[in-house]
């Protein structure tokens, strides 16, 4: 890394551990954008340091867009998640080919902090995706869209949203593909604000509904079915550093895993060094006190435990990160590769944060200590996004010589 993206961290370290720490329980107690820590970041141009430099972005390496979001999720995974949304539909757009629309809104995240949110999942509460997403039709000079979506999260934050749709082209035809960019101003958009979960409660992850909302037709991108189709099966044929550099916004959501353990294993070092005993009252004195938790061996098995699988994820995450600079030797090395690493990361988070509850136990699960938030914070991260089994899988089928793909919150 450059030494401006060092002092970055720093800056960002700062704020984190200060700031955003002290705002952290309100954030989560009430389950409020964190606007603050937000505009504190837009300071640093922080959210638009992937972004290219001729549009006003920093131009990160990969290694520091991690540490930047490791550092931010180390005092409060909400901000981190909110933030890692932007900068991955910022990410997207600026890997499509140029268009008027795309160019204005990268400009603008660029040279003035505009943020951009992407509904793209099952509306909350929701279990069928067939009823989730949007269409598009054509009407005159506008594109006219419809439609609902979840999980659109930094939307309070945000001036944008990323918007893609189907274009029916009638019975027998296949529908094209629309790709829009509105503001959340818009008429005819709205954001529900109904985002209420067990963890990341700050993430404003809310669902955005659209009723024919109107856009100009030259803001928009359609895309026929065949077209899309082709372009996607030559892609898979491919593998660049620019192809593999577009997996830095799945990549942030395990530098977020990463930072939150961390939180639960300073926080589990600290606490068994001041735990002392087990009960109260005049019996728990009869006989050998029991002495610090951090002299049980049992305590000191489970702390050697989440010291391996953090350290050891750190070592897999950066090795990744540092890897995209070179050309693996085709797209299946890749995309192994990739799974191999987001599996044993998704790892370290189940391990660290149980770890963290069995060894503290039920004194450290109360809403005094930040322990109980850090928790539902990283279970929040496993419950989405890949699945354990899902990715062992994938491995086991790439090891037999079997074609995998990698899809999740990134694209695939």
């Amino acid at each position: 890394m450059e030494q401006w993206e060092t002092d970055l961290i720093a800056q960002v370290r700062d704020l984190a551990r200060t700031k955003f720490a002290e705002r952290a329980a309100e954030i989560d107690r009430e389950g409020k954008f964190p606007r603050q820590n937000v505009d504190e970041l837009l300071a640093l141009n922080v959210p638009a340091m992937a972004l290219r430099k001729e549009i006003g972005g920093l131009g990160i390496s990969a290694r520091g867009q991690m540490r930047v979001m490791e550092e931010i999720a180390y005092a409060d995974g909400s901000t981190a998640v909110a933030l890692n949304m932007h900068v991955l539909v910022a990410g997207f757009l600026e890997n499509l080919p140029p268009f008027p629309r795309r160019d204005a809104v990268l400009t603008d995240m660029g040279r003035n902090g505009a943020m951009i949110c992407g509904p793209g999942s099952v509306p909350t509460g929701g279990l069928d995706n067939r009823q989730a997403g949007f269409t598009i039709r054509e009407d005159g000079d506008d594109l006219v869209i419809n439609g609902r979506a979840g999980f659109a999260s930094m939307s309070e934050g945000a001036k944008y949203a990323l918007v893609g749709g189907t274009v029916d082209r009638g019975e027998g035809n296949e529908p094209d593909v629309a790709l829009t960019i509105p503001e959340l101003s818009t008429p005819g958009i709205k954001n529900l604000h109904n985002w209420d979960a067990m963890g990341l409660r700050g993430t404003a992850s809310h669902d955005i509904v659209i009723e024919e909302a109107r856009i100009p037709k030259s803001e928009g991108l359609i895309i026929p079915a065949a077209m899309l189709r082709m372009v996607l099966q030559a892609q898979a044929q491919v593998i660049d550093v620019q192809t593999q550099l577009r997996t830095r916004g799945a990549l942030g959501i395990l530098a977020i895993w990463l930072g939150q353990a961390q939180a639960a294993f300073d926080f589990t070092i600290d606490y068994v060094k001041q735990r002392h005993g087990y009960l109260a009252g005049a019996t728990a004195n009869l006989g050998t006190p029991a002495g610090y938790r951090s002299e049980q061996p049992w305590a000191q098995f489970a702390i050697g435990n989440m010291e391996h699988w953090l350290e050891t994820g750190r070592i897999v995450l950066y090795d990744c990160v540092d890897r995209l600079a070179t050309p693996f030797e085709n797209p299946q090395a890749f995309t192994r590769h990739l799974v191999r690493t987001v599996y044993h990361l998704r790892r370290m988070s189940e391990e660290v944060s149980a770890g963290a509850m069995r060894t503290c136990g039920a004194h450290a699960y109360v809403k005094g200590r930040a322990l109980e938030r850090i928790y539902r914070d990283m279970v929040g991260g496993n419950v989405m996004a890949w699945k354990t089994d899902e990715l062992m899988h994938s491995l086991g089928l790439g090891a037999l010589g079997q074609p995998i793909s990698f899809v999740g919150p990134a694209g695939t």
